[in-house]
């Protein structure tokens, strides 16, 4: 006597449904291809306006703007070293209209900064593309007896704990590129942070500290009046606009090499058309004559990549910050 299995009719309907929802989201995708951007699309920048990062922002939103044929709207949340911006990006609808553009160096190990950690960089975000890198320097005053590394480092450790070095903020890269050296150098300084760039320049040229690591964009200006002096930069290779100052890796300290890469990401789950087509607007918009002059006139270094390449060059960085802010018990709250 043969039997019925109930449970047949119910799997075969099972296999009948999801085979028509991927035949829906397969058809789909085409069309949001084709319809995306259908409305203004938000951008994020973590911090004030009027700062390198946000007019950066600007410059791409304006050409991706034309290229998209949607406005791209610059929303500024600075605030909580950059969290209240992160948060707001991990935590908005991933269907393309948000993008987060931010220092991606930081955005990799920020949260390793806190007791609890607020966000985790695979689960919330998705890389979308680079845009170009903001090579730091070592920066120090002209109080200092020291032209060149190996000279500073050779002068801290003259001067144990009697050093102080500045920073932008409490847990941002250039404090933590500090903290690099210090570690890899065996030498003490206290750490004086400071709420933004220009009050921990104006101390660090004062005499109130003695050096620091500072984008090298807002160091040019300085150097070339002689107000301060940049030992080294990071990068492949030397700044045009300050062609006397060798890089880390020349000097044979790669360790010490330190880069902000400024770039966009997106909330987790965002379509991958929208990525794509977000990624073509921001290539194209690397192009653009008013993008391209404004990267040179800053001494910022052209660096578009692909979101996997940017994914590994997070990945990298996160994992470099993380071992350096365990080993040190690093903590900003």
């Amino acid at each position: 006597m043969k039997i019925d299995n109930p449970l047949a009719g119910h799997t075969k309907r099972r296999r009948l449904l999801a085979a028509t929802a991927l035949m829906l989201v397969s058809s789909a995708l085409p069309a949001l291809a084709d319809t995306y951007p259908s409305k203004p699309i938000r951008m994020i920048v973590p911090y004030l306006a009027g700062g390198v990062t946000d007019v950066m922002a600007r410059q791409f939103a304006t050409v991706m703007s034309d290229k998209l044929g949607q406005q791209i709207v610059v929303d500024n949340k600075p605030g909580a070293n950059t969290l209240i911006a992160t948060q707001a990006a991990a935590t908005a609808p991933p269907d393309g209209y948000t993008i987060f553009f931010m220092d991606l160096s930081l955005l990799s190990y920020n949260a390793y900064l806190y007791k609890q950690q607020p966000y985790e960089l695979t689960r919330d975000f998705v890389p979308v593309t680079s845009v170009a890198e903001i090579p730091l320097g070592l920066a120090v005053n002209n109080f200092v007896p020291a032209n060149n590394v190996k000279e500073f480092i050779a002068y801290a450790k003259a001067n144990p704990g009697k050093m102080n070095y500045s920073s932008t903020a409490s847990g941002g890269l250039p404090h933590l590129a500090m903290e690099n050296l210090k570690s890899v150098a065996g030498i003490e300084m206290t750490h004086v942070p400071y709420k933004g760039a220009a009050a921990a320049i104006t101390d660090m040229i004062g005499g109130q500290v003695q050096a620091m690591f500072n984008d090298v964009s807002t160091s040019v200006q300085y150097v070339n009046a002689g107000r301060m002096k940049v030992l080294a930069i990071s990068g492949d290779k030397r700044m045009p606009r300050m062609p006397d100052v060798p890089t880390f890796a020349e000097l044979g300290m790669p360790k010490l090499s330190t880069a902000a890469f400024m770039g966009i990401v997106a909330p987790a789950k965002t379509p991958p058309a929208a990525i794509a087509r977000l990624d073509a607007a921001i290539r194209e918009a690397s192009k653009s004559p008013a993008v391209v002059e404004y990267l040179q006139t800053n001494n910022l270094v052209p660096r578009v990549t692909s979101g996997a390449e940017l994914g590994g060059i997070m990945a990298t960085e996160q994992k470099k910050w993380r071992e350096l802010v365990t080993k040190l018990d690093l903590k900003v709250d």
